[in-house]
């Protein structure tokens, strides 16, 4: 809809009444509607009433249904989503129009280089608690970007908007048009949702939604909008998306990771990587003995996001895999010899790495000796086990498990008790965590805790140990 059609049918509501709501003033237009403040008797509201003519040619009962489905959510309440109040088809008029609470402030796009960095947590927590809120109910949004945020004048609240592309969850009978047609917003798209190639169910919408939190906050941290410099033409738009990994920095460690891992562009590693509860933790008050750990985060992010420019994808040959473990191997026992070396705590040891290519997985096995001196009388054996989930057009992601346990005799690997997951991820944010140190400091701990408890492992015996959990 162009400026001219938009003027003609704002003059022709202004005063009038659709659907029982009286037409007070104009707020703005979209590409098939325009939107008007309106009221019913002490309600207040936003009005929008779809062009006529772009109705009939996108076909009305697709436009109606659409209707009914932000009418769904009448009478239910979230704090960072706009509320409908009515929508219909109007008798006296004609016109398709929904009405929704009127929100008096601007989008995140026009205020973003106003927005200050330490809102950023509280924001991005709030749109993602708003697209839960409408996964609970079985919907998706499908077009989350800075447009479609209303952000408050203090910058303390977030409410996401435009409920008009709203789409349930595996409903295989929705029109052809509905289906396919609709792609959202090309550049918060993620590559699988730009290709049509998402999964109609929960976890394949969840991918899609994920992605475009991430794209969110890319532009919150980055103050500019996601493959800015790929704007134009379109085509480069387009491989962009398919095919390049955004750069993101920023003194928020959590938010750029999170960034980045929302923005993988496989649907399925994304998934490994995020979870809903990441966007909530964003506001969670760190342990302060993590301190440290972020701060080396930070001060290599930025040699790590330039280090990870890349092309187009590869496919893995059995060399590269190789390669790849073969790194891994050797900078968890360079990491593995610096934390020894610096917590001055366990016994003497060896390392030993094996790499399975086939499989995509490394496993380094630390044997710590009897020590009577630090009164442990048995051996020691921790194993890490990393799996190389994908590639990431070069920014490789792992998955990455722990076990321990205490023997009488070296412990063989195959003997070792069941794996617990530690980490999801990049290589650098395991070996720059706690939980890679709580490896071992968990093992040693339940080690001595069973010494003092005289629960010894006998001869031929192996006894688990505890190894501290971390978020896989």
């Amino acid at each position: 809809m162009d400026s001219a059609q938009a003027e003609i049918l704002v003059a022709s509501l202004l005063g009038k009444e659709v659907g029982g709501w009286h037409v007070d003033s104009f707020l703005g237009k979209g590409k098939s509607a325009v939107v008007l403040a309106c009221s019913r008797g002490s309600e207040s509201g936003a009005i929008k009433v779809f062009h006529p003519e772009l109705v009939e040619r996108y076909g009305r009962a697709t436009q109606l249904e659409r209707i009914l489905r932000e009418k769904s959510l009448i009478g239910t309440s979230h704090p960072n989503l706009v509320r409908i109040l009515d929508g219909g088809d109007c008798q006296k008029t004609g016109y398709l129009h929904v009405v929704m609470e009127r929100i008096p402030h601007p989008n995140m796009h026009d205020v973003l280089s106003n927005i200050p960095f330490e809102m950023i947590p509280s924001l991005m927590a709030q749109i993602a608690s708003a697209a839960r809120f409408l996964e609970d109910r079985n919907l998706v949004h499908r077009d989350i970007k800075p447009e479609n945020i209303a952000i408050s004048s203090d910058f303390s609240q977030a409410i996401l908007l435009d409920l008009g592309v709203l789409r349930p969850i595996g409903l295989s009978n929705l029109t052809d048009l509905d289906q396919r047609s609709f792609i959202g917003t090309l550049r918060y798209g993620s590559p699988e949702f730009l290709q049509r190639q998402e999964e109609d169910d929960t976890e394949g919408w969840r991918a899609v939604t994920f992605y475009q939190l991430g794209a969110v906050l890319h532009d919150l941290l980055m103050k500019r909008v996601l493959f800015e410099d790929e704007s134009e033409p379109f085509s480069c738009l387009v491989r962009a998306v398919i095919d390049k990994v955004p750069y993101i920095h920023g003194d928020n460690a959590r938010c750029v990771t999170l960034a980045n891992h929302c923005l993988t562009k496989n649907p399925t590693t994304r998934l490994e990587l995020v979870s809903w509860d990441r966007f909530q933790s964003l506001v969670v008050d760190e342990i302060p003995s993590l301190t440290l750990a972020r701060d080396r985060i930070r001060q290599r992010q930025k040699y790590f996001q330039i280090a990870a420019t890349q092309n187009k994808p590869v496919e893995l040959s059995p060399r590269l895999i190789r390669k790849i473990l073969d790194d891994v191997c050797n900078r968890i026992e360079s990491r593995v010899a610096a934390l020894m070396n610096d917590l001055q705590a366990f016994p003497l040891r060896s390392t030993h790495s094996i790499k399975n290519v086939e499989q995509r997985i490394s496993e380094t096995c630390i044997q710590f000796e009897k020590d009577e001196q630090k009164g442990i009388p048995f051996r020691i054996a921790i194993l890490i086990r990393v799996a190389l989930l994908d590639d990431n057009l070069g920014k490789p992601i792992f998955r990455a498990e722990a076990a321990a346990a205490c023997a009488d005799k070296d412990v063989p690997v195959d003997k070792l008790p069941p794996s617990v997951p530690i980490h999801t991820g990049e290589l650098e944010l395991l070996l720059d965590s706690a939980c890679f140190e709580g490896i071992f400091v968990s093992s040693l701990d339940d080690a001595y805790t069973r010494i003092e408890q005289g629960k010894l492992p006998e001869e031929d015996e192996i006894v688990a140990l505890t190894v501290q959990q971390g978020a896989a």
